[in-house]
């Protein structure tokens, strides 16, 4: 390919695919909105065309031509994403997957450089084939893309111990909306000005395309001690993942349900619990001396430590059965709807976001749940489902759209964040000015001067 080619060209090297299935294929991500027009029927606006790259040079060339046509361009990992950030309608939609290859791997570094197309399944199994695991483990792992969970700053279930994407990520490489190659220099921390390249983490794909990443790795632990335990008071068990958050005991795994919700997850299970519930895991060094110690600096009362063995097993069912149930097939009825809004917040402020939050989810809903993940030494996320069985699919997008303006303004009013790990896309959009204040500014600014066409995803971020 040489620079300047045409459409027309880029369909003769093979690129392009214009076929109806495959333009429905890449309408839409999971988010309610979307899956709810899907059970109907509705049409949504297709992208242009579906482009497949292979390499970096070839998705310069097609923002080139992008850039030059003024063409809006939308990067696509795994589509799993749940706020709304693909919505292509006119749009050239770039779907990353036929970039899937493991460039370097540097066992003396613990360092691996991959293709950003590179699906979580096939990461973790040549990881694991050489000794080795990412560490970043999000439910959506099946259907994502590492360029997925930069583009969203995603953070995996094991983030107690591992962390979010941007602890592993030690550099990028990516493409600007004009077709520059912007790289990375790898090293393990830098004092070289702004680190103007993490804007890429969480840009949803407004600035550029993400074309390769290299991400520290940790070896396989040997052996795992899990814990369940139980309190009466929902304030009790947020008071022990705080104290563990504050201890050197690093949990591998740490999750707080509250009743509704752990009925919620463990609905199949043969005896469900009563009350809070808090699940434990602990690898690497001393593990099963670290749980002891654990259940002896939370408190509360020892359960049934299969709750923990159902959690590793079971824990990303929900993917699959969210679809289900938005499909209009299950309990919930035809016009089925349930979502799940994630919000952060310091410890100080996390039992006032808790009962906002759930209050006013609760009062919209048949039913609310909410368990606590992601601890930190100063806070913790709380991911939040809801669920109606709604009368007509008008109603469910109402009633939708009522569930995140309460949740949204609930949030901001208990001084929490709106987003842990799910991004913004267009769902949350309306909230970010006042999240960032006057950084949201700064924000459009940078969006004017890195992609002044404004063909990146317009929308997605409010941009």
């Amino acid at each position: 390919m040489t620079r300047g080619r045409t459409l027309e060209d880029l369909a003769a090297a093979g690129l392009v695919a214009d076929h109806p299935h495959d333009l429905r294929d890449h309408s839409m991500d999971w988010s309610a909105p979307a899956l709810i027009a899907q059970r109907t029927g509705t049409a949504r606006p297709l992208p242009i065309f579906v482009a497949r790259p292979r390499s970096t040079e070839q998705v310069t060339h097609l923002l080139e031509w992008a850039n030059r046509m003024k063409t809006p361009v939308v990067p696509f990992g795994g589509g799993s994403g749940v706020c709304r950030a693909i919505e292509p309608a006119d749009a050239v939609l770039v779907d990353m997957r036929s970039m899937d290859k493991i460039v370097e791997f540097d066992e003396q570094s613990r360092l691996v450089t991959v293709q950003a197309g590179i699906m979580g399944p096939i990461l973790s199994e040549e990881l694991e084939s050489r000794g080795f695991m990412l560490g970043h483990e999000p439910q959506s792992l099946a259907l994502s893309t590492v360029g997925g969970w930069i583009a969203t700053r995603a953070c995996g279930q094991l983030s107690a111990r591992y962390g979010g994407i941007e602890d592993l990520l030690v550099g990028l490489e990516a493409v600007l909306p004009d077709g520059r190659v912007v790289r990375s220099r790898v090293a393990p921390r830098r004092a070289t000005g702004p680190d103007v390249a993490a804007l890429m983490l969480g840009s949803e794909g407004t600035l550029g395309i993400v074309t390769e990443a290299t991400l520290r790795v940790s070896p396989i632990p040997e052996g795992r001690a899990d814990a369940a335990l139980t309190f009466d008071h929902m304030n009790e068990g947020v008071a022990a993942c705080r104290a563990l958050a504050q201890s050197d005991l690093r949990p591998t795994m740490a999750r707080l349900y509250d009743k509704e919700d752990a009925s919620i997850f463990l609905r199949d299970h043969e005896e469900p619990p009563e009350g809070p519930l808090l699940l434990l895991s602990f690898d690497g060094f001393d593990h099963d001396g670290r749980a002891r110690a654990a259940r002896e600096l939370a408190g509360g009362y020892d359960a049934d430590p299969s709750f923990v063995a159902h959690w590793w097993a079971h824990r990303n069912d929900a993917v699959e059965a969210y679809r289900s149930l938005m499909g209009g097939g299950g309990l919930l009825g035809p016009h089925a709807l349930i979502d799940t809004i994630e919000v952060v917040a310091t410890w100080s402020n996390l039992r006032a976001l808790y009962h906002s939050v759930k209050e006013a989810l609760a009062s919209r809903a048949d039913i609310a749940g909410c368990h606590l993940s992601h601890l930190y030494a100063d806070g913790a996320c709380l991911y939040f489902t809801a669920a109606s069985a709604c009368a007509s699919d008008d109603d469910a997008l109402e009633l939708n759209r009522a569930w995140w303006d309460a949740a949204m303004t609930a949030t901001l009013e208990a001084e929490g964040s709106i987003s842990h790990h799910h991004g913004i896309g267009r769902t949350r959009a309306q909230w970010l000015p006042q999240e960032l204040n006057g950084w949201f500014d700064v924000l459009a600014a940078v969006k004017r001067a890195v992609d002044p066409n404004g063909i990146m995803n317009p929308g997605a971020l409010g941009l």
